[in-house]
């Protein structure tokens, strides 16, 4: 917001001002004394005057004094019509900037109405069903700061918000709800092991309507029809931004705020740019806070958000990664993420990451974090970029060029967001947005493939399933009571194999450990000069209880620990601190050497793992003499 005056205060203009008129009137007063004087002595030296020279003299000097003074009160008269001028015209530039106050004020607190209804949930980006980017039309932008009726949306927000979130079966047969508000398809993964009891999967009725789900029909007479379309995923940790991302770039109205949370895996087919169909991934972000309700909660939350990135990382062609400020929690985030598309054949092979900076308001704190925050933090493998881009201004809802700053590494794209509800946010992000859909339609994927939501969670979950619980899981979809509520769930063949039990110990790419409260973690020492060297305790093992291999420049080690009593005796236990079970071990072995290690084995309970210098890289001594 602007000063509340830029050049001096209201009340001294209007003194100042009023002072010099103030003088005026007072010296106009004294000359009308000053005449009224020499009326006076007028008529009494007209008694006094003896001949008509004498009279004629008095009148001579009396039409001068009157001349002099009737001069005098011109140029004042003149002086004060200039005052006048000047106050009026001080008084209209003071008017302006009222009307740019009050304006500002207006604009403040629409934009502080709009942030609290998008922290609710209850705010709609877009007021019409128009998925095409390049509208021109005067409607194209929801301008939040001239005609949104607040009470109005917030009123129409709650009762869709509520019956979504809060009774998903209820929204589904409600009356009069706006089906485009909502995902067309989710899936609830509440915990991966939950499979067993089955999986909640909302269907919108549309999406029913149009038979699009493989398996809605009767067995004898399943409909394959399928979307087209590459899938765009947009992940992160919790609470960053990634549904109001994914509304600005089709121009959708997925449920988002503070007051909403995204469930497990959640689909919506969308037709933007007159005829490029996209099918939007959402998740439920990583790291969100757990229900304690045994030891093992937090455990079984992570091993299952990282099994949900695990399933979209399969289903996606696309991914944008969301994050506010760049902590090493992102960035370890990131590099897993990176991990996965390096070794995959993915066509586009560049992760998005959108820096949305939400509580930024000025260029000036923008510069820094930009600076801060991505460009140091690459400052040896990146480079920033300028492109040209067109969006519609949505101070004027006209077309306008601009230049978007962004950033580029081997396998990432950074941009940056600011708070929507900013002056700043409406000179940034329209173009911002524009950018990131330009590279959404510009990359080449595979946009005629048919692709069946149902097919690819059912394909995948039991491909990752198998390979998480180290057994054979198949999953199916069955029916509810409810016609637009269903259930993925572990046939029943498999149900006969027992309980599926979170597994000891899981590692990830980036070398987070996930570990059972009553896991066995070795403890390592690495040490590296001429060789690199992995020390490892593993009492009680064996060299055929280990195994070893490796993922490009990463080893992995696998073995167990078994109990030396048998099960059977578990019930006389008096006294257990030793740990055992499965564990898995990842190490990211430095370029300068060898990939594959040079020896292994175990003495004395202690596992150790030996890697020689690449030779490759090893300068010969006198080649380092000739150049000293």
């Amino acid at each position: 917001m602007s000063s509340l005056f830029q050049e001096v205060p209201l009340r001294k203009v209007i003194a100042d001002k009023t002072q010099k008129i103030a003088i005026l009137v007072m010296m106009l007063k004294d000359i009308q004394k000053e005449e009224e004087e020499i009326l006076k002595q007028f008529n009494k030296m007209t008694k006094d005057a003896k001949t008509i020279n004498e009279l004629y003299e008095i009148m001579e000097m009396i039409n001068y004094e009157m001349s002099v003074r009737n001069d005098d009160k011109m140029m004042i008269l003149d002086e004060i019509t200039h005052q006048e001028e000047l106050l009026l015209k001080e008084q209209e530039s003071l008017q302006k900037q009222i009307n740019s106050i009050s304006k500002d004020l207006e604009t403040s607190e629409k934009f502080q109405q709009t942030r609290s209804l998008r922290q609710t949930g209850r705010f709609l980006q877009f007021n019409h069903n128009n998925h095409n980017l390049n509208v021109e039309t005067k409607s194209l932008q929801s301008n939040i700061i001239t005609s949104y009726d607040f009470e109005e949306q917030s009123k129409l927000n709650d009762k869709i918000q509520e019956n979504i979130f809060n009774d998903p079966i209820k929204y589904n047969t409600q009356e009069g709800i706006d089906e485009t508000q909502v995902y067309d398809w989710i899936l609830d993964i509440d915990l991966i092991n939950n499979v067993q009891q089955g999986w909640t999967v909302y269907i919108s009725k549309q999406f029913q309507a149009n038979k699009e789900l493989v398996g809605l029909a009767n067995n004898d007479n399943k409909v394959q029809i399928k979307w087209e379309g590459a899938t765009v995923a947009v992940v992160g940790l919790y609470d960053k931004g990634k549904t109001f991302v994914l509304n600005n770039l089709t121009q959708s109205n997925l449920p988002s705020g503070k007051k909403v949370t995204t469930k497990g895996i959640s689909f919506k087919h969308v037709d933007v740019d007159s005829g490029t169909q996209l099918i939007l991934v959402d998740t439920a972000g990583s790291y969100s806070p757990v229900k304690i309700q045994s030891a093992m909660s937090i455990v079984e939350k992570e091993a299952t958000e990282h099994f949900i990135i695990d399933l979209v990382f399969e289903l996606s062609d696309y991914f944008i990664c969301v994050v506010n400020d760049f902590t090493s929690l992102d960035q370890r985030y990131l590099d897993r993420l990176s991990r996965y598309i390096q070794n995959s054949s993915k066509t586009f092979r560049e992760i998005i990451v959108v820096h949305n900076l939400k509580e930024i308001e000025t260029a000036e704190i923008l510069q820094h974090v930009w600076t801060t925050q991505v460009t140091q933090i690459y400052s040896t493998g990146g480079s920033i970029q300028r492109t040209k881009i067109a969006a519609t201004n949505p101070r004027i809802n006209e077309l306008q060029e601009k230049h978007v700053l962004w950033f580029k590494t081997q396998y990432t794209r950074h941009v940056c967001l600011v708070s929507d509800d900013s002056q700043l946010g409406l000179d940034v992000n329209p173009w911002v947005f524009s950018l990131l859909k330009y590279w959404l339609k510009a990359v080449f994927v595979p946009v005629n493939r048919q692709f069946s939501v149902c097919e690819n969670i059912l394909q995948y979950a039991t491909s990752k399933l198998t390979q998480y619980f180290k057994r054979e899981v198949n999953v199916k979809l069955i029916d509810t009571d409810n016609q637009y509520v269903k259930k993925i769930v572990q046939m029943e063949a498999d149900l006969q194999d027992g309980e599926l039990k979170i597994p000891q110990t899981n590692i990830d790419q980036s070398g987070l450990i996930l570990a059972r409260p009553d896991s066995f973690a070795p403890a390592t020492d690495i040490i590296a000069n001429d060789k690199y060297i992995i020390y490892m305790d593993v009492p009680g093992i064996n060299e055929e209880d280990i195994e070893m291999y490796r993922q490009n420049v990463v080893t992995i080690v696998k073995g167990n620990r078994k109990k030396p009593y048998q099960e059977e005796q578990s019930d006389h236990i008096k006294k257990q601190e030793r740990k055992y079970g499965e564990f898995t071990l990842s190490f990211r072995i430095p370029e300068n050497f060898e990939r594959k290690w040079k020896h292994f084995g175990i003495e004395n309970g202690v596992l150790k793992i030996v890697y020689e210098k690449d030779k490759d890289d090893i300068v010969p001594s006198k080649f380092v003499n000739q150049t000293q």
